[in-house]
């Protein structure tokens, strides 16, 4: 223990610095500063010029030392550990230098980071393989095809170690993630809002520069290389997508000439003549109320709205007409995650302002709108109105325009819907869809059935010719229809009042039924000519299939809720406290006899 501390302490003086040493050391530093001092006070340009020597000779040098390292690498080939080393992709975003054939760039995204890589391609594969085995001649065609020498926007590229661009590998490879567009910018461009609601800029890839892109779609984009790879399927899409409009016009909807002028005034005028409203300073309306029973043609005339709207803005301005019709069908939209549906609608106006121009209107049309925008407050398990109804009418006149669109809804329960959307500057016309009568029906006959149908011989006889048959048919057709006889008692109503209405087979037709009526003559006819090789629709047929189609609805009034089913079926709010079928096997006797009335007296009995 004690020699350890000599040794110790031996070292520690051995360390010591002597006070003559110290005063040499502070002569050599004060020596050299002004040594520096009046060197660079003498000749500083030569000072400059030995820096910038000093630095050239260590450029040529790193320069001598990369080739050096360059050519030892090709000597030696490649080790076994480079050969097992596993090999990263980048993704091609444009070329780089190209003036150089031997040492052509390109630049590429890799890891989210932009790189100009050299692009040193491997050799072109051996035209016959080696081994003429069945993999490896797929092996050697899948080589050849990735052998082109030019490369494709967002294309997966394979890279060596070194990020130099080595093969091609298409964009089989590249799986993404979900994103849905909030706006076209450009041809190239896309705004998208991710599953965090971040929204970010993407570039189209190269199979999507010549693909349709509309605002609302899903794209599958990079989240590295920030390119959209390919347009997914909605998942409740199809409600969003928009419709070509069908061919239909109003020639093919039958008694309802009233309601189709009301509708034509309401909104073909102000896209027609946009010029004589301006003059006039009369803002156009927004939207239409289309209500009433159901089966009488609000569907229709909401399709053929966006088909007469075209041909009008045709014939007026000489061009193509073109407009869309969005079919949104109230129940599709609900969703039960809070703020889904009004992102959905939201995505809905988004979609139609996207489109709509000034000859390119976009009908957007509300099915069962009452499912929808019921009354605030009137929910019992669920409050959902209280936020959907709000944002559908911010959407309708809030801050943002809503120009060349209109809005058509249609219902059965008009009482139901909030009031504030009925309101004027929002559903401005409110149009009823009544059931027909018997002229109207007759005109709905004419459109179903019609002298290219072939038509049983003896009519034909009688009659002179297919035309005149057809029309007698059809005028038989609605008397026997619209006639008030026993046999067309249908219901009978009892109100709370205590009193009673009958309701005959013409209070509850429409277009729906009679198109159907139609059909089962047709039905008929051909049930005959496989049995009997009888040919053509009789009169017969027809009445007979009448009698079937009402017959089958003897069972669907309800008891239940009886005055919740007389509303929708259009016949006013009154209280109703019972329905009686009178169809089929509760069909009444043509000759109602009635008891006379009896007084007795009390403890008699009666008769």
């Amino acid at each position: 223990m004690g020699n350890d501390k000599k040794k110790i302490a031996e070292n520690t003086q051995k360390k010591k610095i002597t006070a003559s040493q110290k005063k040499k050391v502070e002569e050599i530093i004060m020596e050299a500063e002004e040594t520096n001092s009046v060197e660079i006070r003498g000749d500083h340009g030569e000072l400059e010029a030995k820096i910038k020597e000093s630095e050239n000779k260590r450029m040529l040098l790193a320069e001598a030392l990369h080739s050096s390292r360059g050519q030892m690498q090709k000597l030696a080939g490649s080790s076994k550990d480079d050969e097992e080393r596993a090999l990263p992709f980048g993704y091609f975003v444009r070329y780089g230098n190209q003036d150089d054939e031997a040492n052509k760039t390109a630049i590429i995204r890799h890891h989210g980071r932009l790189y100009e890589a050299r692009i040193s391609l491997r050799k072109d594969p051996e035209l016959e393989p080696k081994v003429k085995t069945f993999h490896a001649i797929r092996e050697q065609k899948r080589a050849q095809a990735s052998a082109r020498k030019e490369f494709l926007k967002g294309e997966l590229l394979l890279l060596n170690n070194e990020l130099h661009v080595m093969e091609p590998r298409g964009f089989d490879l590249i799986c993404g993630c979900l994103g849905t567009v909030q706006r076209i910018l450009h041809e190239k461009k896309l705004l998208i809002k991710t599953y965090g609601d971040e929204t970010i800029m993407v570039t189209r890839a190269h199979p999507m520069l010549n693909t349709t892109i509309l605002v609302g779609d899903n794209v599958e984009y990079d989240p590295d290389s920030l390119f959209v790879y390919s347009v997914l399927p909605k998942s409740n899409v199809d409600r969003l997508a928009l419709e070509k409009v069908p061919d239909l016009s109003y020639d093919n909807i039958g008694g309802l000439g009233n309601a189709i002028q009301q509708i034509r005034d309401a909104i073909e005028l102000p896209h027609i003549y946009p010029e004589y409203f301006h003059e006039h300073q009369l803002t156009p309306p927004k939207g239409i109320l289309l209500y009433g029973p159901p089966g009488c043609g609000k569907t229709l005339i909401a399709k053929a709205v966006a088909n007469s709207m075209a041909r009008q803005i045709k014939e007026k301005t000489g061009e193509k007409g073109e407009s869309y019709f969005l079919n949104v069908k109230g129940p599709e939209l609900l969703n039960k995650y809070v703020g889904a549906t009004e992102q959905a609608i939201r995505d809905l106006f988004a979609l139609a302002r996207s489109q709509a121009s000034y000859r390119t209107p976009v009908i957007i049309f509300f099915d069962e709108m009452d499912s929808m925008f019921r009354a605030r407050g009137s929910g019992v398990s669920s409050d959902m109105e209280s936020t959907i109804v709000p944002q559908f009418l911010a959407e309708l006149d809030g801050l943002e325009a809503l120009e060349n669109v209109v809005v058509i809804g249609a219902t059965n329960r008009e009482d139901l819907i909030d009031p504030a959307v009925l309101r004027p500057g929002r559903l401005d016309r409110k149009i009823r869809i009544t059931r027909p009568d018997k002229q109207a029906a007759m005109e709905i006959f004419s459109k179903y059935l019609t002298s290219e149908l072939p038509i049983e011989s003896r009519h034909l006889e009688t009659h002179g010719g297919p035309e005149e048959a057809v029309e007698w048919m059809i005028r038989e057709a609605g008397n026997d229809l619209f006639e008030q006889k026993p046999e067309n008692e249908f219901l009978e109503i009892t109100y709370a009042d205590g009193t009673r209405k009958m309701l005959y087979l013409k209070d509850l037709a429409s277009g729906a039924i009679i198109e159907n009526i139609v059909n089962r003559a047709k039905f008929l006819a051909v049930k005959a000519l496989i049995e009997s090789d009888r040919k053509g629709i009789s009169i017969d047929h027809i009445l007979q299939a009448l009698r079937a189609e009402f017959k089958e609805n003897e069972d669907l009034p309800s008891n239940t809720n009886p005055s919740e089913w007389h509303r929708i079926i259009g016949k006013g709010g009154e209280r109703v406290v019972r329905i009686r079928s009178l169809q089929g096997d509760n069909a009444v006797e043509t000759e109602r006899k009635k008891k006379p009335r009896q007084t007795v007296k009390v403890g008699k009995e009666l008769e």
